[in-house]
C-alpha cells in the first residue's frame, strides 16, 4: 500500500501498474476473505445485540424476571 502510495506521488506509471496488476487468484482470494470477515463480523453483532435481556452463566435464572425501570421503555 505504502508503494503504491509513493508511486502515485512519484507519478511512475510503471510502478503503479506493477503494484495495483492482480491476477485471478488475488482477485478471488481478497473477495472470500473480505466476504468472510464481513460475514464473521455481522454473526458476530446479530449474536451481541438480539442475546438475552440478563447473564445466566449457571442456567438456573433468577427467581423472577427482572422489574424494568422507567427509563427502559417498553
Amino acid at each position: 500500500m505504502v508503494a503504491l502510495i509513493l508511486a502515485l506521488l512519484q507519478g511512475n506509471e510503471a510502478l503503479v501498474a506493477d503494484v495495483v496488476e492482480m491476477d485471478a487468484f488475488s482477485w478471488i482470494f481478497m473477495l472470500v476473505s473480505m466476504g468472510a470477515v464481513t460475514l464473521l463480523t455481522a454473526w458476530c453483532f446479530t449474536r451481541i445485540l438480539r442475546g438475552k435481556r440478563h447473564f445466566d452463566p449457571d442456567g438456573t435464572g433468577p427467581a423472577s424476571p427482572p422489574v424494568r425501570a422507567r427509563t427502559e421503555g417498553k
